[in-house]
């Protein structure tokens, strides 16, 4: 029984979350002046006295004197508060008469929300003269091996035929479909599975078509007047009447790009 108690106990210390503000790293000069990470989920704590004021920094271009501002204390009568003509500081100070004064504001500028817990206290060294905050870095964008224009390069650029028709299971069609007369292009959604694309030949058999992938475009090194697309059990034919020759491609190549190899004695 009294091991049973102990863990019951035990459980109960580890269950129960005592809240705890966020005071901010003091200054190497002067531990009043304070800087905190920013988090929405983090509630940060203003020291304040009496006879001082204390303040609440906001980097520039963050204010609160747009229409999404907000300033809003649960004990109005106890703390006079205010902001700049540029709304990117907002000042606190306890009123003389106040009586166990210690509550919370709200504060909401045209970017964040900030939590605040305001706190009177009797020692000046404790007390915080400036709060402002350090904020987290923005995600960097995903890396990619495309670069400047060839992120939105048509690999089948050129005199194109878009003329195209379809049958079949269309849960299989691409957005878009064209060709140049050398390279066909089918353009599909970037989370869709991709199908395996057929050659129909003049006959009526298929062959397999050589497809390279470029972003969302799957590009076949050919034209045709008809390919199959087959995944599973779905089959869905496109067929064009458009006798696209184009022009003929010297470099051999999708991307414009052709590499020279040169004899090293030159």
């Amino acid at each position: 029984m009294k091991k049973w108690m102990a863990a019951t106990f035990i459980f109960a210390a580890f269950a129960y979350e005592v809240p705890a503000e966020t005071l901010g790293q003091g200054a190497s000069l002067d531990k009043r002046i304070r800087t905190a990470l920013y988090s929405p989920d983090n509630v940060y704590r203003l020291n304040t006295m009496k006879n001082r004021t204390s303040t609440i920094q906001f980097p520039s271009g963050e204010t609160v004197n747009l229409g999404s501002g907000l300033i809003a204390t649960g004990h109005p009568g106890a703390w006079v508060i205010g902001a700049n003509q540029e709304g990117n500081m907002v000042v606190v100070k306890p009123e003389m008469n106040a009586i166990e004064p210690d509550t919370n504001v709200i504060i909401n500028t045209n970017k964040r929300t900030y939590l605040i817990e305001l706190r009177l206290i009797n020692d000046p060294s404790a007390m915080t003269y400036l709060l402002r905050f350090k904020y987290p870095e923005p995600p960097k964008p995903a890396k990619t091996r495309f670069k400047g224009s060839q992120l939105n390069k048509n690999p089948c650029d050129g005199r194109i035929n878009r003329h195209y028709q379809k049958r079949g299971d269309m849960p299989l069609s691409p957005d878009e479909m064209w060709d140049n007369g050398t390279f066909t292009c089918l353009r599909f959604p970037t989370n869709a599975p991709r199908p395996v694309i057929y050659q129909v030949l003049p006959d009526g058999t298929e062959t397999l078509a050589n497809v390279r992938s470029v972003n969302d475009i799957m590009v076949v090194h050919g034209v045709s007047q008809r390919f199959r697309l087959r995944l599973n059990r779905l089959v869905l034919e496109l067929r064009t009447e458009q006798n696209n020759t184009g022009g003929y491609n010297y470099h051999g190549t999708t991307t414009g790009q052709i590499r020279e190899v040169k004899d090293v004695g030159q």
